[in-house]
């Protein structure tokens, strides 16, 4: 359960903090909502109390699994197909997922591929979207500025060397 105060990933809108809960007449029935301000973007969403378990709606993440993180985008990725079709589809399913290691792998096996062969325009739309979600969550579970974590995700993923 969620309260006031806890900093938050929503995968389809990106990481926020719960700012309060409020009731308001929905359908002529009174529903409660929590208010959640999101970070770089200047707006906030409500989301129905009673929705909240299904939304997909899920802390940030802890420094153990951050850290396991920057260890996973250090890894040489196996398996990235050379069809641009499949690997499409791929990345657009893990995007779908709401998992931040899904997204991670988007980052990973984008930034690798580039090593080999300039993106296509809608891949690299792709990894910078992906990119930006993951180092803002980092940044927020940290308190770090989101530029800073970009850099350091740039190191990381600058530093894996093809096989």
């Amino acid at each position: 359960m969620i309260k006031v105060g806890d900093k938050v990933a929503y995968p389809p809108h990106g990481v926020g903090v719960v700012e309060g809960v409020e009731e308001r007449e929905v359908g002529g029935k009174s529903v409660v909502f929590y208010r959640i301000s999101l970070i770089g973007k200047n707006m906030s969403i409500l989301i129905p109390k009673e929705t909240v378990e299904s939304s997909g709606i899920r802390p940030v993440l802890s420094e153990e699994e951050i850290e396991e993180l920057f260890k996973f985008l250090s890894e040489v990725p196996t398996n990235i197909s050379d069809k641009w079709t499949v690997r499409h589809r791929l990345n657009v399913d893990r995007l779908k997922t709401g998992n931040v290691m899904e997204l991670a792998t988007v980052v990973r096996n984008l930034s690798y591929r580039s090593k080999e062969k300039e993106l296509s325009y809608s891949e690299k739309r792709m990894f910078d979207e992906a990119f930006s979600k993951l180092a803002e969550e980092i940044a927020l579970s940290l308190g770090e500025p989101v530029k800073k974590i970009k850099q350091r995700m740039r190191k990381i993923l600058r530093e894996v060397k093809k096989a």
